[in-house]
C-alpha cells in the first residue's frame, strides 16, 4: 500500500522556548512534529509548537462542522516536551476526542497520573479533568505497537508479544499507520522513548533527547533501518559537548556528528536535525547544516514550519 506521508516541524527547539531577532529563521518553539499519513494525522510530544498547531486544527474542524479527534504520543514529560498540552484549543473543546501516550514511570503509577500531577494548581489554573475534551490515556512502552486502521478513529493498541495471537492483530490490508516504540535509557533520568511511524511504504523515526554511544547506538539503528527520515537530536556542537570547565557529555543529547553517524548506520533515506539548543542562534544552526551535510549528505535542519514531504 502506498500513502502520501508528510512530516511537519511544529516546534524544534529544546529546553525551552526562545523569541528575538537571532532566532527568526529556525523559530523558538519547542518540540512538537505532526505525521500526516493520507488523512490521518498523528502528534510527536507536546512543546510549545503545539500551541499554534492546535489554534489551526481546531478552527478548521470547526469551519467543516467536524469534532477534532487526534492522538499524541509523547517522548517523556520533561516541561519543554509538555508545556503546551494545557494550551492545547482542541483539549478544551467538549467534541474533541484526544488519545494520548506516553512512558510510565516510577515515580507516578500511570503516565495520566504524570500528566495529571503537571496540569493542576498551583502550576496551572485548570486541572487536567475539567478540560472538556475526551482524554483517553495509556501506557506505551517498547513491548507496545499502536495501530490506526481504515475508518476507525481510535486507534488499538497491542503488546508485540500477542502477535502470535492472530485474532488481536489487525490484518496488512487494513493498517494505516503502525507506531512501534523503543525505549532509551541515556536520557535523565527516567528514559526516552523514540518512536517508529510505518504508513504504507514509508518510515519516520522520531529519536529526541537521545545521545550517542561508542560505535553507535546499535538499537536504535537497528530501529531505525531503512526509515525514509529519521528526525533526531543535535542539541550540541562537538566543541559545546566537549568544552570544560562544563562538558554536556552524559546530558542525554547528541552533537551533529552522533545524529549523522548513526543515520549512516541505519541507512535512512533522509536526516533531520533536532531539539535545537536554545543558544543556538539562525547564524549557528545555519553552520550546523554545513557541517553535517559534510557528515550526511542528505541533511535538513528542523526549523519551525518545515514540511517533509516522502
Amino acid at each position: 500500500m502506498s500513502t502520501e506521508v508528510s512530516v511537519t516541524i511544529c516546534g524544534c527547539r529544546g529546553s525551552y522556548p526562545v523569541s528575538g531577532e537571532d532566532f527568526v529563521t529556525y523559530g523558538g518553539a519547542t518540540s512538537c512534529v505532526v505525521v500526516r499519513a493520507g488523512d490521518r494525522e498523528i502528534i510527536f510530544d507536546a512543546g510549545s509548537g503545539i500551541i499554534n498547531y492546535g489554534r489551526q486544527l481546531l478552527r478548521g474542524a470547526l469551519s467543516r462542522g467536524e469534532a477534532v479527534t487526534t492522538s499524541i504520543f509523547f517522548s517523556h514529560s520533561h516541561f519543554d516536551h509538555m508545556v503546551g498540552l494545557p494550551y492545547f484549543a482542541p483539549i478544551f473543546h467538549p467534541a474533541s476526542t484526544i488519545y494520548l501516550f506516553g512512558p510510565r514511570t516510577s515515580r507516578f503509577d500511570s503516565f495520566e497520573a504524570t500528566v495529571e500531577n503537571l496540569i493542576r494548581p498551583p502550576f496551572y489554573p485548570v486541572a487536567l479533568h475539567e478540560m472538556q475534551a475526551e482524554k483517553i490515556f495509556a501506557d506505551m512502552g517498547a513491548a507496545d505497537t499502536v495501530y490506526f486502521l481504515t475508518d476507525q478513529d481510535e486507534p488499538i493498541k497491542v503488546k508485540a508479544a500477542h502477535a502470535k495471537d492472530a485474532h488481536l492483530i489487525p490484518d496488512a490490508a487494513d493498517i494505516e499507520v503502525k507506531v512501534s516504540c523503543m525505549r532509551g535509557y541515556n536520557h535523565p533520568k527516567s528514559g526516552i522513548s523514540i518512536y517508529r511511524i510505518d504508513a504504507g511504504d514509508k518510515s519516520v523515526v522520531y529519536a529526541t533527547d537521545t545521545e550517542g554511544y561508542v560505535h553507535g547506538d546499535q538499537r536504535l539503528a537497528e530501529f531505525s533501518r531503512d526509515a525514509d527520515l529519521l528526525i533526531h537530536d543535535a542539541m550540541y556542537t562537538e566543541a559545546h559537548y566537549t568544552s570544560m570547565p562544563v562538558p554536556t557529555q552524559g546530558y542525554g543529547h547528541s552533537t551533529v556528528k552522533i545524529a549523522a553517524n548513526l543515520a549512516s548506520l541505519a541507512k535512512v533515506g533522509k536526516l533531520c536535525l533536532f531539539h535545537h539548543d536554545p543558544a543556538s542562534t539562525d547564524e549557528s544552526l545555519h553552520q550546523v547544516g554545513e557541517d553535517a551535510r559534510e557528515y550526511f549528505a542528505d541533511t535538513v535542519v528542523a526549523r519551525d514550519g518545515l514540511v517533509i514531504d516522502l
